[in-house]
């Protein structure tokens, strides 16, 4: 999976809001293994460029390119506050577009890079041998797990602002006050749903960090 590792200084000038949005559709496309290359250090033009020919290969964002063009455009950054504005919307449709397409041939590497197959297989609910054959591509994977596998990614977006691999396994497995004394993998159970309240609960609790994500890791 990409390393998302952005240095403050290399945050877009223009304004905080916009720099938030973008590291967020970065972690997105990273955590779902749909962004290629080891680690993005620069929320420059040639990250930008290859999140959107990334983007566009898994037909994922639309006409991203031409609205999220100033980007592309190191020079261009000191956008004004309307333009700067449209594009962090134009960021969060990509976000919610990225919510909304599920890719399980790039998620299963990266989710089990982040996971390990024991941890990953307990928390979606299959077997190992079925854990391989589905990430191998050898069986088409059951919808539900499609969903749950998606729905881990999402969240491994929220957590990796501020949480290694090591981090973020130790996060599903540690008992929350939030979560009613519980761990995430305990209150999830085997069988859950993305829709069931236990899910909801833990997906709240990991996107409360996203609003407080640090740029730099």
């Amino acid at each position: 999976m990409t390393t998302i590792h952005i240095a403050s200084e290399s945050a877009p000038p223009s304004s905080p809001a916009l720099a938030q949005a973008l590291v967020g559709v970065f972690s997105r496309s990273a955590a779902m293994g749909v962004l290629t290359g080891p680690t993005v250090t620069q929320l420059d033009g040639a990250a930008v460029r290859q999140l959107l020919n990334d983007l566009q290969r898994h037909d994922i964002g639309g006409a991203a390119a031409v609205a999220l063009a100033p980007l592309l455009d190191d020079a261009g950054t000191a956008l004004g506050t309307r333009d700067g504005a449209a594009l962090v919307y134009r960021l969060d449709q990509v976000a919610e577009a990225l919510e909304a397409s599920a890719t399980p041939s790039t998620e299963w590497p990266a989710l089990r890079e982040v996971f390990g197959d024991e941890l990953l297989g307990a928390l979606l609910g299959v077997s190992m041998s079925s854990l391989r054959r589905y990430g191998a591509a050898e069986r088409d994977t059951p919808a539900g797990v499609v969903d749950r596998l998606h729905w881990l990614a999402m969240v491994v977006a929220d957590l990796n602002g501020g949480y290694n691999n090591y981090g973020i396994r130790r996060w599903f497995e540690r008992p929350r006050s939030q979560l009613s004394g519980q761990s995430p993998r305990t209150l999830l159970g085997s069988q859950w749903h993305v829709d069931d309240e236990a899910a909801l609960r833990v997906r709240k609790l990991a996107g409360a960090l996203t609003g407080a994500m640090p740029l730099a890791v």
